[in-house]
């Protein structure tokens, strides 16, 4: 992005007096920096090791990089302002997000209030107390109550309301949070009344014991997508640390154990659906997209949050990931770019790439950094991080090539496919066409290019790819499916944070600056439509997401420091930070954990 025209004046009169740049540089950073510093809040450690980054870290930083950084970063800031200030005069407390086209309000997660929960840590971070101070009078007063008929969902209610006010408490230590956990994590718990001990989709508050589904009342086909009953074990098992509460971990062990016994021998991965009452896979897809993606991410990050004290969740991890890598991973026939993608029973690729997948460079980035020797190899560290690097170079060209800088919900690439000719006189063509379709598996040119003598190269899907906006599909070889953009994050912030690779911070700024530039509205930000447009089509919603993670990922990505580093914090599937703690002796004597 170019600097505004004064900024570049002052720039080339400062290329011919360096004395002068130095000093003007220095002192418009000496005034910014104590603005910033002023904002910032004063989080108490945790556990006597965290504390607050210091500008001692960060001497080294280019003081005219640190000047442009500082300036998107007070942007940001005001597009979280912009966004809350709407939500806030248009779709007051208790009603959950905004309609930033028809300035309405709409209670889709249960009315209460999930806009605000959701960006309380947000407001921490960026140093917003007034704000702050006003969320809690507003939140302090939940009962958690339902309007007659209404059923909570347990899934979404989880990682956006619990998950908000853990990680509020955290980097608070107001202890109304602690207390609306508690009371709300207490109500959920006849979600597990089944017969597997699995949650149901969602439970009605009223009678705190009628189980439902999505179509009605627990039956013996009733079933859960894998990422509902796998991606609320930090949230709770955190909990239960704080309040010493065993039922907490109890009931987040249980598909824990069912993942470890149902988990495929011959893929090592997981079909998207379990029944609710058996605990048992009822379908024969493999995703790491919709509906199965957070399962795979709590793996990991369970075993982080425990401060790697949960041994077995990160041999799970790994297992996984290679069943991810080995079947789901897949290049084009013509740019080779990187893909993952679902199969099916026999292991047939789609093609279906969805904005979703999109956390999995990240994933795959930060189990190849963390993960200690013991778990994974240095050559498995080197795959996952090839992998990291091609999909997120993919995923970013899903942005950059929409002639709207917006990425689409979903692509489907180009097969590998035969001639027609090749298929005359065949008697089993189908074999014939899923065993063409395999031959774009990625593992198998990576094992093609390891045999080579590699010249130097980068190995096969990894290269910087080159952008091509308004191209054919033949071209592009993909074509968009779901032609919208929801609001949805994105891993670049975590490839950065790494890698420390620029390049990461410049595409994750390309994409902020893209939504900033399309998608306001004299209220907040809206999902659009119709991206192969220059000027998109919006529509009337801003999900709570959008603050919780696509905010606070772009603006940490803009800052110097990093006031919840990875090494203390983890972050749970709708961004909220848990800070990393260690289990008490008699809580690993309690819940059988054995590092």
């Amino acid at each position: 992005m170019l600097l505004p025209p004064i900024r570049v004046a002052a720039f080339l009169v400062c290329l011919a007096f360096g004395c002068i740049l130095l000093f003007i540089v220095s002192s418009l950073h000496g005034v910014d920096s104590q603005r910033f510093r002023k904002n910032r809040p004063n989080y108490p450690p945790h556990s006597g090791s965290w504390q607050y980054p210091t500008e001692n870290e960060n001497e080294k930083i280019d003081p005219a990089s640190r000047l442009l950084w500082a300036s998107r970063a007070s942007s940001i800031r005001e597009a979280f302002l912009h966004a809350y200030s709407g939500y806030i005069k248009y779709a007051p407390f208790p009603a959950d997000e905004l309609r930033p086209l028809s300035n309405t309000s709409t209670n889709n997660f249960n009315g209460w209030g999930v806009t605000m929960v959701d960006s309380l840590d947000v407001m921490l971070l960026m140093g917003l107390h007034d704000e702050f101070r006003y969320a809690i009078s507003k939140v302090s007063t939940l009962d958690f109550t339902m309007p007659t008929g209404e059923k909570v969902p347990f899934f979404e209610t989880v990682i956006r309301y619990l998950g908000g006010f853990l990680s509020a408490y955290a980097l608070s230590n107001e202890t109304i949070f602690l207390s609306l956990a508690e009371r709300l994590a207490t109500k959920l718990l006849p979600t597990f009344k089944t017969d597997s001990g699995l949650p149901a989709h969602s439970v009605d508050f009223r009678t705190n014991h009628e189980l439902v589904f999505q179509r009605g009342q627990i039956s013996p086909e009733s079933t859960i997508a894998i990422a509902e009953l796998g991606s609320y074990q930090m949230e709770f098992k955190y909990l239960s640390h704080l309040t010493g509460r065993n039922e907490f971990f109890r009931v987040a062990e249980r598909p824990m154990d069912i993942l470890a016994k149902t988990q495929s021998t011959s893929n090592h991965l997981w079909p998207s659906m379990f029944s609710v009452n058996s605990g048992s896979p009822s379908s024969g897809e493999y995703t790491i997209g919709a509906p199965a993606d957070s399962a795979y991410e709590y793996l990991l990050k369970q075993y982080l949050l425990s401060n790697k004290t949960e041994t077995k969740l990160a041999e799970l991890y790994m297992s996984s990931m290679s069943g991810v890598i080995d079947n789901l991973l897949y290049l084009s026939p013509t740019r080779r770019l990187l893909y993952a993608t679902s199969v099916n029973i026999r292991g047939d690729p789609t093609g279906k790439f969805e904005h979703l997948s999109c956390f999995l460079p990240g994933l795959l980035a930060l189990g190849a950094s963390t993960l200690p020797d013991s778990v994974m190899s240095p050559d498995q560290r080197k795959l996952h991080m090839w992998a990291a690097e091609g999909l997120g170079h993919t995923c970013w060209l899903m942005y950059a090539e929409r002639p709207s800088g917006l990425g689409p919900e979903n692509v489907w690439f180009e097969q590998w496919s035969l001639q027609e000719r090749d298929l005359q006189g065949k008697e089993d063509k189908n074999a014939l066409i899923s065993q063409a379709k395999q031959r774009g598996r990625w593992m198998a040119h990576v094992a093609e290019w390891e045999k080579s003598e590699r010249s130097g190269g980068k190995p096969p899907g990894t290269n910087d790819p080159t952008v091509m906006v308004g191209a054919e599909k033949k071209v592009l070889d993909y074509y968009v499916g779901h032609d919208s953009y929801l609001l949805r994050p994105e891993s670049l912030f975590i490839l950065y944070r790494i890698t420390k690779d620029p390049k990461w911070r410049d595409r994750g700024w390309q994409l902020w600056d893209s939504i900033a530039k399309k998608t306001r509205t004299s209220s907040g930000f809206a999902t659009a439509l119709s991206l192969n447009f220059k000027n998109p089509t919006l529509d009337d919603s801003m999900p709570s997401y959008f603050l919780a993670e696509t905010i606070k990922y772009a603006y940490l990505s803009t800052l110097d420091y990093d006031p919840i580093p990875m090494s203390s914090f983890v972050l749970n599937t709708e961004a909220h930070p848990l800070p990393i703690f260690d289990w008490r002796d008699w809580e690993s004597n309690a819940h059988h954990i054995k590092s």
